[in-house]
């Protein structure tokens, strides 16, 4: 079956929260009842998105821009794909599955998440990894301020070294091979962390001020 893919038609002027837009919370609808979900106030998916597809478990968005904040809120289960760029707080709240972004995401990436995992072709705003319980987010391009802010555990994997915060904690350099087997496990997706063969990063502890059971990985 065909990915359930939703083409934005074009760039809104305001923010949409794409929050209802998740395989949990479309798994028992029909396309008609998709396209009359209301977003913002009165605007319906019908007004900003064209959809195809019926495989509720793999979700795409094309067309994708900065505006569309909240993909894979509260997700359990299942893929998003985007095709382009998004917003603010991506995969925040996430309980499970996979989103992977080819361009651009905004502020609070994995915001509070608990499980699943985020990868980023391209850059990430502010907070990357804000309050995150567990899980992976991977950026393969740069980063904003204050990553892993509030982190308590999980792991932020990035390509490009970082001006981290205070109570971020330098561990040093190490060797982990446990990454061969994350990186085997990507082989599937079409990621530009596919491209990727190096075991050896520097490895930061944190956030010191939540107990410091997170990770931040530069790969080196």
């Amino acid at each position: 079956m065909k990915p359930l893919t939703f083409t934005l038609k074009k760039n809104p002027s305001f923010k949409v929260d794409c929050r209802k837009l998740t395989p949990d919370k479309l798994k028992d609808l029909n396309a008609k009842q998709i396209l009359e979900i209301t977003l913002n106030n009165r605007i319906k998916v019908i007004d900003l998105f064209d959809i195809n597809g019926e495989n509720f478990e793999r979700i795409v968005f094309k067309n994708s821009t900065s505006q569309l904040d909240y993909i894979g809120h509260q997700m359990s289960r299942g893929s998003i794909t985007i095709e382009g760029d998004c917003g603010d707080f991506l995969g925040a709240n996430m309980r499970g599955g996979g989103i992977v972004c080819h361009g651009n995401a905004g502020d609070r990436v994995g915001d509070q998440m608990r499980r699943g995992m985020i990868l980023i072709d391209g850059n990430a705003g502010v907070y990357c990894g804000s309050r995150m319980l567990a899980g992976t987010i991977g950026v393969y391009g740069s980063i904003g301020n204050y990553a892993g802010f509030g982190m308590k555990r999980g792991t932020i994997l990035l390509t490009q070294a970082q001006t981290l915060h205070a109570t971020i904690q330098d561990c040093g350099t190490h060797t982990l091979p446990f990454l061969a087997l994350l990186f085997q496990s990507l082989k599937p997706l079409s990621t530009k962390f596919n491209l990727l063969s190096s075991y050896r990063v520097q490895r930061y502890a944190g956030d010191l001020a939540c107990n410091g059971n997170g990770e931040i990985l530069v790969l080196l």
